[in-house]
């Protein structure tokens, strides 16, 4: 699938984007439940659990920071392309936070797949390391991912039309909030936060989804002042 900066992706190509975006989660968490590190771990566990199951921590993190990161940055394509369309500042923000989530997630894979492949209980300091950037990143990631969801709230109320419905607006606010602290917790490794990824993410898969299919149906419709 290519990617074009000088247009937004065709409607159809955002709708299964938000799909497969969920999916490509869904299929990396059960590949690799209970086969990778968490945030916590000791160097030497860290590096232990990437030499005792590598095949499906890498399956994982092409899931998740590969494939499901495509999807991420066609869905923002098609908000980037809203955004031009309707005028929509606070669309265009959305489109361009969804654009660096995405680009955070590919460093987080290729970080990981040099963690994964060069793990060595020799110098477990090495592979802690990489493995605390990488969830560093995802801090950084979430946090955008954040950005992403209030602006598209606020754009689906905006004079430009609507975009999600009154319901997918709440869910967008709550994911706002809950992913913020998720990656607040992730960005600064603070074990009393990292749990609230628990309910982030799901919101976060559920709300993508519902994003692809709006952008996909709703993006020649002329502006709609009429709410939900």
């Amino acid at each position: 699938m290519t990617i074009s900066a000088r247009g937004p992706a065709p409607g159809s190509a955002v709708r299964a984007a938000g799909y497969v975006h969920a999916a490509a989660w869904i299929l990396g968490l059960a590949v690799g439940w209970g086969a990778t590190p968490d945030i916590g771990d000791t160097d030497a566990g860290i590096t232990a659990a990437y030499l005792d199951r590598p095949v499906q921590a890498v399956a994982q993190a092409l899931s998740v920071h590969g494939v499901a990161a495509v999807a991420l940055l066609v869905v923002g394509s098609g908000l980037v392309g809203r955004g031009r369309r309707t005028g929509s500042t606070a669309a265009g923000t959305a489109g361009w936070a969804a654009r660096a989530a995405g680009a955070l997630a590919g460093v987080q894979l290729v970080l990981e797949l040099i963690a994964v492949s060069g793990a060595d209980p020799a110098s477990p300091g090495r592979t802690g390391a990489l493995f605390e950037v990488v969830q560093r990143a995802d801090g950084a990631k979430m946090l955008a991912l954040a950005v992403l969801a209030a602006a598209t709230c606020v754009a689906s109320r905006d004079r430009h039309g609507t975009l999600l419905r009154r319901r997918e607006v709440v869910v967008g606010w709550f994911l706002a909030a809950t992913i913020t602290a998720s990656g607040v917790g992730y960005l600064f490794l603070h074990t009393a936060l990292t749990p609230v990824a628990f309910i982030s993410l799901p919101l976060l898969l559920i709300w993508t989804a519902l994003l692809g299919a709006a952008l996909g149906s709703r993006s020649g419709r002329s502006p709609d002042l009429t709410g939900c």
